[in-house]
């Protein structure tokens, strides 16, 4: 049964899906979602606190983990929804979260910007 129902599957949803699925979802995503994800948006944030500098946040969504970063952290945030990037710029607005300095519309597995080593933070554990 298993193996059936692998077939009919796709190996991987398409970029094209995804972003239709998270336009559906951005108006209400928060609150749906919100408090279901909180804590692990909340240790999600403090381990990249404890490192600390630039941070890449990777499907940054409606920016609801925004205002949970300290302001001497400089954030850069991507998502593949433009419609949950909307409600994250809206919300970086309305907070004046100062140290978001970009939000973007990519896809982290083709990211479109040169990270240099000098100017990020990286840490292997």
């Amino acid at each position: 049964m298993t193996e059936a129902v692998a077939k009919e599957l796709p190996a991987e949803l398409d970029l094209a899906t995804l972003q239709r699925a998270y336009s559906r979802w951005a108006p209400v995503y928060d609150l749906v979602f919100g408090a279901l994800f909180n804590r692990g948006r909340q240790a999600a944030v403090a381990a990249a606190e404890q490192i600390g500098g630039r941070i890449l946040e990777v499907g940054v969504g409606t920016g609801i983990s925004l205002p949970g970063y300290s302001s001497r952290n400089r954030i850069t945030g991507i998502d593949l929804s433009e419609a949950m990037l909307r409600k994250a710029q809206r919300r970086v607005a309305d907070l004046s979260l100062t140290n978001v300095e970009k939000l973007e519309v990519m896809d982290a597995e083709h990211l479109s910007f040169l990270m240099l080593r000098s100017t990020w933070s990286w840490r292997i554990t």
